[in-house]
């Protein structure tokens, strides 16, 4: 019998093929080969559409909402990101008579945002109706009460909904056009960003016409605004005004069906007495996905979830990110759910101002159902804590399911050409894990002092021979995996399934004023090089913090990090 070809299968085959290509370019490269793969590879290729935004790259929008582009049927998702943008800072407030020397900075993100508005009704204009799932405004300047309007109207097929900060007063308009919100009939997921009491009415208003959600994204941005009420969060006399407000449609809370959610996140918000508020209205044990981030009284929550009329038994992903030393019992709370739970698949733990690590233990109950791990545990000192040697081993030798793992590595130095003993040991503890796609190696390892300044801020003439130097040494980790794959016969064949190798936090190196450059992640990838004799061999291959998804679909958690490790004396 001859062998299939790919000519010879059916569409739905050739479609469900195509589904495991995600790099754009090679998408692009099957649209550019025939009618066939075109007409195959255009939804794939334009499904989920990111845009930067107030900007030059507005000239190019013309040509993607186009008639005679066949893509724009096709886009599902859009994620839009201002060109120009500033990180609230909530030690940080200016006044009209602050002579800051990020004024011209400043002037140019409001013109920017101006400009995108526009652009972003262009695009809401041109777009064919009722044809988006997921519109997502990713900056933190107010976006237009108008624009966002005329995103309801149009797109009524959302299943995702956004409110975060707006250019003006929306619950009274939203009350006048009451037929707006609640024409949504497939939303399924609400991120409610409320910093104003108007917000505030506005996101109650959609909760109370939609029921039926099965993701929540709950995070409250008062500190970052001027308006920050006395009674925001909760006491054990009464509810505050974020629980009282968002869920006024469901008092009294002892006695209201519960929201039966499957993903809940939740940001800033104070959980010391969420027993009698948060606890009431969301069935927490019907959880699949829970996040909760920078939340004091995390502890109490994680304590009532213990018990076992309210444990998420079905829980298979559990995030934790937490910056408060006023709790040192937070963290006793978490082992205490992690041995409570069972059968999770994906934990992260990043926690600041603690000096302790969760209990291995906690970890490895998880050992047989775990694929991904991050683990980060940061002192009130700066100082990064890292597993013993044995600690570590046993992790690597329970969890042997693990896809991706992010942890802090023992100190050592790219000066010398062997790793300190303690790197060497984490290591060859490392590729026991037979499935491991992505390692992320948290704590930068150290260089000559001539080449770095404090902080983790390399001098630019330095950077490109820093680079070198990790590049070198994830050369060599990736050539130990590979051999090791071989020697016990797993993996590829030839090689491991070691595809992405990422030094530092999160986010990209940024360039800093007094001629620095602030260290955030480095990621490499498998490359492939040739000699003069054409023969073809690894290489480690440095790619942008942003591309990685499109090389290794499995690396997500170089994504969630709440703390970077760029402020640590130790770093390079």
């Amino acid at each position: 019998m001859a062998p299939l070809k790919f000519n010879d299968v059916s569409l739905d085959v050739k479609r469900m093929i195509l589904g495991y290509i995600i790099r754009p370019t090679d998408l692009k490269s099957l649209c550019l080969a025939c009618k066939e793969l075109r007409d195959l590879a255009t939804p794939s290729l334009y499904r989920r559409v990111s845009l930067f935004v107030g900007g030059q790259k507005d000239m190019r929008l013309s040509a993607f909402l186009g008639r005679d582009n066949p893509g724009v049927q096709h886009v599902r998702e859009i994620y839009l990101r201002l060109e120009k943008t500033t990180i609230p800072n909530k030690h940080r407030r200016h006044y009209p008579d602050d002579s800051s020397e990020d004024e011209d900075i400043e002037e140019e993100v409001i013109v920017a945002a101006r400009q995108a508005q526009f652009t972003v009704r262009l695009l809401l204009d041109f777009l064919p109706p009722n044809i988006l799932e997921v519109f997502s405004w990713q900056s933190w300047e107010p976006f237009s009460v108008d624009n966002w309007l005329r995103l309801c109207e149009k797109q009524q097929g959302l299943r995702a909904v956004e409110i975060g900060p707006m250019d003006r007063l929306l619950a009274p308009v939203l009350e006048s056009r009451m037929d707006v919100y609640k024409n949504f009939k497939n939303m399924t997921s609400l991120d409610i960003y409320p910093d104003t009491r108007d917000r505030l009415k506005a996101c109650q208003m959609l909760l109370e016409a939609n029921p039926s959600l099965e993701n929540l994204c709950l995070a409250s941005g008062f500190e970052y605004s001027d308006e920050e009420p006395d009674d925001l969060h909760d006491l054990s006399t009464r509810a505050g005004l974020l629980s009282r407000t968002l869920f006024s449609h469901m008092q009294p809370f002892e006695s209201c069906t519960p929201m039966v959610l499957r993903d809940l996140s939740m940001d800033k918000i104070e959980l010391r007495y969420a027993a009698d508020t948060y606890l009431k209205v969301i069935k927490f044990s019907s959880l699949e996905i829970l996040e909760i981030r920078d939340c004091a009284g995390a502890d109490a929550v994680f304590a009532q979830l213990s018990k076992p009329h309210l444990r998420p038994s079905k829980l298979k992903s559990l995030r934790w990110m937490h910056e408060d030393s006023s709790e040192p019992y937070a963290l006793a709370a978490f082992e205490g759910l992690l041995e409570a739970l069972s059968g999770l698949k994906i934990l992260h733990i990043d926690i600041n101002h603690m000096d302790a690590l969760p209990k291995v233990a906690a970890l490895t109950h998880h050992g047989k159902t775990l694929t991904s791990l991050s683990v980060h545990s940061q002192s009130s000192s700066t100082e990064v804590h890292n597993y013993e040697n044995t600690d570590y081993g046993e992790i690597c030798n329970e969890c042997t399911e693990l896809r991706q793992l992010s942890v802090i590595f023992p100190s050592t130095t790219v000066a010398h050409a062997d790793p300190s003993p303690d790197f060497k040991t984490f290591l060859i503890n490392t590729h026991k894990l037979r499935y491991l796609s992505t390692l992320n190696i948290r704590r930068w390892p150290a260089t000559r002092e001539s080449f770095v300044g404090s902080y983790s801020r390399l001098i630019p003439t330095s950077l490109d021979l820093y680079e070198h130097q990790l590049q070198r040494m994830a050369q060599r980790i990736f050539e130990a995996s590979d051999e090791r794959a071989q020697e016990d016969g797993y993996g590829l064949g030839t090689r491991s399934m070691l595809s992405v190798i990422a030094f530092g936090g999160n986010g990209k190196s940024l360039y800093e004023g007094g001629g620095k450059v602030r260290l955030k992640q480095i990621p490499f990838v498998r490359g492939l090089k040739m000699d003069p004799f054409e023969q073809r061999s690894m290489m480690a291959v440095k790619t942008s913090w942003r591309m990685v998804q499109f090389v290794e679909a499995d690396s997500d958690i170089l994504n969630h990090s709440l703390y970077d490790l760029h402020d640590v004396h130790n770093g390079p």
